[in-house]
């Protein structure tokens, strides 16, 4: 009877580990998705103790553990990728304030050490907003977009802003570049299911679609980079996320952390990624350093190419 229990919960843990690559189709597919290492993990132990007390033979602990293993291949590519070396041609800083941050000073302090090209912003608020008017001697190009009770999305660039858009959830601008025109996004996405997260993204992604032109976006996703929604995303936008996933939140007093806020860059673009502090918010900083392709455009809007070493 036991070992009938143990096998069912195996077989449970299986379902509910398939059940998160299945994000695009299903809205609770993505929020498995969050949770995708845990139910991994987890199951590597359930399956030794099922081996231990013979409710399944070794042969089947063995090929079953090399199934979930297969399955937590994506979040550990994420995590543990390959990042160029070769010089950067922008830098991009992501970064969610918090509508409750009590001070703007040591963000922009870190911005303007960090000198990044490019600064997207979420939770942008009547109160931190400020932060806008402090950059525009070296950020001259700016954006703000009201979205939500917890503030909007922001943008800003070194360049001046030729076109600008606001959408539902994210914040767009037309930068005049001087090797080529791009668009520059900050995005910030509802909650996953059982929150408004599927329903976000079927207004947000025609709308970023419809976007001509090569796509940098820096945003909270709320999503981890292995989900049906980030590749939707990046099917919209022609962009793929660049550098390492990093654990950007901290949730419950340090006890859960999560990689949710993103840099995403047209294809053919690298990244490397790099953390920076809370600086007064639950979010860490995400820099994003992009290295341009080394050949030819492949897209008919692309940026012209960059020098290479």
């Amino acid at each position: 009877m036991i070992r009938g229990v143990m096998a069912l919960v195996a077989a449970l843990g299986f379902a509910a580990l398939a059940a998160s690559f299945w994000g695009r189709w299903w809205a609770w597919g993505d929020s498995l998705a969050v949770a995708r290492s845990f139910i991994g993990l987890a199951g590597l132990a359930w399956l030794l103790l099922c081996g231990v007390t013979g409710a399944l033979g070794w042969r089947w602990v063995a090929a079953l553990s090399l199934v979930v293993l297969g399955c937590l291949a994506p979040v550990g590519w994420a995590k543990w990728r390959p990042q160029p070396q070769d010089p950067a041609a922008l830098m991009l800083y992501q970064k969610n304030m918090n509508y409750r941050m009590p001070t703007v000073a040591p963000l922009l302090a870190d911005i303007e050490a960090v000198a990044p090209d490019l600064v997207t912003l979420q939770e942008v608020d009547a109160e931190n907003r400020a932060v806008m008017a402090a950059m525009a001697g070296r950020w001259p190009g700016q954006h703000y977009c009201e979205f939500s009770a917890v503030g909007g999305q922001a943008v800003l660039s070194r360049w001046a802003a030729l076109e600008t858009v606001c959408g539902y959830g994210w914040a767009g601008m037309k930068v005049d570049h001087p090797d080529g025109a791009f668009w520059l996004v900050s995005v910030h996405l509802h909650w996953p299911a059982p929150y408004a997260q599927r329903a976000h993204l079927a207004r947000a992604l025609p709308e970023l679609a419809a976007l001509e032109g090569p796509v940098f976006v820096g945003g909270d996703f709320n999503m981890v980079p292995w989900s049906g929604a980030m590749v939707r995303l990046g099917e919209a936008l022609g962009a793929a996320r660049v550098g390492r996933a990093r654990l950007s939140i901290e949730q419950f007093g340090g006890r859960l952390w999560l990689p949710i806020d993103h840099v995403l860059a047209p294809q053919g673009w690298q990244g490397r990624s790099v953390i920076r502090p809370q600086l007064g918010s639950d979010h860490f900083g995400v820099v994003a350093q992009l290295v341009a392709p080394c050949w030819a455009d492949l897209q008919p809007y692309a940026i012209r190419r960059l020098p290479c070493p």
